[in-house]
């Protein structure tokens, strides 16, 4: 028995020679002190039979593994209770008044040692207790890891539209929220709406506002999400967009919904999780289906239990294309809004289509016509935002030190330009852009001449407006060269399926000669730059421009016939294409015969993919969308195509792979297949 806590003790010595603090000899010296005792017998041989059962279920425990990995809790808490032990050892032993000198033990005094087995019983009972405890929380933990990795590698498993949040940088870098103390009484009136109970009669569950383009609906819309966000009642956002291709059809809308509502609450995404682990064929349903499978009946139960109902906010649903708009507006209306304590913001455009369906008497919403607003109202708050753009602070803010104070305007001059813009914010906001143009440093100068021009009766405000915003950043020399860019580049990036940098674009349009940044110099009022040097991408600044430059009010030398630039642009792509797509081209250091085998394996090790150019990504994967488009197929068009198809076809189908892209190729098919028939 000796030999074994010998034994036990250079073992504890070895394992926890650094964090617990023992004597291996007084341990030892205890217990033969103790066991020369013959009265207390029985007594030493069950503190013996403790102390040997410790020490053996620590050897077998650790045996044959690296106690470095033992967690410093586990080895902190086992050394603590090897001194304890050696600490009850050491005092059943001890004379009264003298420390480690001399151990006397009276041969009939069993009830020390007695005492000395309850406490070790107490000892081990709270050790077992602190790892079960310990124990516990490290399982909890890893638990909760694992679930976490689960559920997120499950919800990867979504194709949402990452830029079609609210909050996202490609929606906040477009549309600002309501300028301060601006709609403070729609704003309150959606606010207890959006608060209020779904079963009380006079609060339904959609709120819709409509209104023609540039009233503001975006820009309240995001204003709704906001507060809706900072009370933490907002589920989801989504705001359409013609102008990207992911955020003007349908496809991702109940996917983005779903990702969203899932990172709402932890709850919802477990359950949400679950419904995709369960049903993974739904993912690729009808919208229906899918919204049955991946929201309603997973967050049913659980939005039945809310306080405050969940607000959904769905912006500009006149840019998504139809049939795909008027299918998400059934959603919302037949499944949507049947869901318990759901709220949903939709702002639209009151497009024929649309509005038949949300101003149906069956249909259970709030209806608001943004533009029937008093007039009163709309003109204070503009001109509250007028006033506040154009005080002295804001041009000193957006001149720096070339700030001279007789640049600035007077006041009958901005409540002039307030009145002009009628219930228009999206006037106010291209004159204030206008009259700030970095390149002309002449706010007075700018807002005079704007106010200046004659009224045209046929054309609307904004009309006017965009007329003279063009015709001013005409140059007077060689007008007619700047007319050719402008009509080239603004064209492109009006049918562009997705936005691309300057340098991208160049390189698409395959003309070096087109400066893209001093074309547009003079027209950050209607075409924002966004970003610098070789990221500066040029995006629209509002929807109503298009609108403009593509219809009979705008002068025919600005004006953008669209079917033209999809035929340029198929050319183009399918030029790009010609020229660098090639067999490997990513380099792959694999037998020709077996390159496509392990691809999935490849990506995930991060394959690079610097070969493929940007302008060939886009060219791959948006050609056939622009050819679809196209005004007519002439035969320089169809001599590419031939090219294409004869010598390119394979290499495309291997960037699309590298770019995972490949589910494209389907669509591809079938719409050029479709053209090539019309075409005969």
């Amino acid at each position: 028995m000796i030999g074994d806590s010998d034994e036990i003790v250079f073992i504890l010595l070895i394992i926890f020679q650094s964090e617990i603090w023992i004597s291996a000899s007084s341990v030892k010296k205890a217990v033969d002190v103790i066991e020369k005792a013959s009265s207390n017998k029985e007594e030493v041989k069950i503190l013996k039979t403790r102390c040997s059962d410790l020490g053996s279920s620590i050897v077998n425990a650790t045996q044959g593994r690296d106690t470095r990995l033992l967690s410093e809790h586990l080895k902190d808490s086992i050394g603590r209770l090897v001194e304890a032990i050696q600490k009850t050892l050491e005092t059943t032993n001890k004379e009264k008044s003298k420390g480690f000198a001399a151990y006397l033990l009276a041969e009939d005094d069993t009830e020390l040692l007695k005492s000395a087995n309850k406490r070790l019983d107490e000892l081990l009972q709270c050790f077992q207790l602190e790892n079960w405890i310990a124990g516990t929380i490290v399982l909890e933990s890893v638990l909760t890891s694992f679930e976490g990795h689960y559920k997120s590698s499950t919800l990867d498993k979504l194709k949402r539209v990452s830029g079609a949040a609210y909050d996202s940088h490609e929606v906040a870098g477009k549309i600002i929220a309501c300028f301060e103390g601006t709609r403070s009484t729609l704003l309150a009136n959606v606010g207890r709406w959006m608060i209020g109970s779904v079963s009380g009669g006079d609060n339904p569950p959609i709120y819709v506002l409509d209104g023609i383009a540039g009233i503001g609906k975006s820009t309240v819309a995001i204003t709704i999400a906001q507060r809706a966000a900072k009370i933490n009642c907002l589920g989801a956002s989504f705001v359409f967009s013609r102008d990207q291709n992911d955020r003007r059809k349908a496809f991702g809308f109940v996917h983005t919904i779903a990702y969203q509502l899932a990172h709402y609450e932890k709850s919802y995404g477990k359950a949400i999780a679950a419904s995709i682990a369960d049903h993974p064929n739904d993912l690729d349903k009808i919208l229906t289906q899918q919204f049955d499978s991946l929201v309603a009946k997973p967050l049913w139960p659980l939005l039945v239990q809310r306080a405050i109902p969940l607000v959904l906010v769905i912006d500009a649903l006149d840019e998504c294309v139809e049939p795909d708009a008027s299918a998400v507006l059934d959603l919302i209306i037949n499944s949507v809004s049947k869901l318990p304590n759901i709220k949903v913001f939709l702002t639209s455009r009151p497009e024929r289509k649309l509005r038949s369906k949300y101003l149906l008497p069956t249909v259970n919403a709030h209806i608001l016509h943004l533009q029937e607003i008093e007039d009163m109202v709309v003109e204070q708050d503009i001109a509250l935002y007028v006033d506040h753009s154009l005080s002295e602070s804001s041009i000193q803010e957006c001149f720096g030190d070339l700030y001279e104070p007789h640049l600035q305007p007077t006041a009958e001059d901005k409540a002039q330009l307030a009145k002009l813009s009628g219930k228009l914010f999206i006037f106010a906001s291209t004159a204030i852009k206008f009259i700030l143009d970095e390149h002309h440093l002449d706010p007075k100068g700018q807002l005079a001449r704007l106010l200046n021009q004659q009224p045209n009766t046929a054309k609307s405000p904004l009309h006017s407006l965009y007329s003279y915003v063009l015709q001013s950043a005409k140059p007077a020399n060689n007008p007619q060269i700047w007319l050719n860019n402008w009509k080239i580049i603004v064209g492109a990036i009006l049918v562009l399926q997705t936005p691309l940098s300057a340098p991208v674009l160049t390189n698409l349009l395959g003309n070096e000669n087109i400066a893209i940044s001093s074309t547009l110099a003079n027209l950050h009022s209607i075409l924002a730059p966004v970003g610098k040097d070789a990221g500066l991408t040029y995006k629209v600044h509002h929807k109503s421009f298009p609108d403009f430059v593509t219809g009979r009010f705008c002068p025919a030398k600005f004006r953008i016939v669209e079917k033209e630039h999809h035929l340029q642009l198929a050319k183009c792509c399918l030029q790009v294409m010609n020229q660098q797509l090639r067999f490997n081209i990513c380099q792959v250091p694999v037998p020709s015969d077996d390159q496509f085998k392990d691809l999935d394996e490849l990506l995930k090790k991060g394959l690079h993919t610097g070969h493929i150019s940007d302008e060939l990504q886009y060219a791959a994967c948006y050609w056939v969308n622009h050819l679809g488009t196209a005004k007519d197929v002439d035969s320089s068009l169809v001599g590419l195509l031939e090219t294409f198809l004869k010598e390119h076809l394979m290499h495309w189908f291997e960037v699309l792979s590298y770019i995972e892209k490949l589910g494209m190729a389907y669509e591809a098919f079938r719409t050029l297949l479709g053209v090539m028939v019309c075409e005969k």
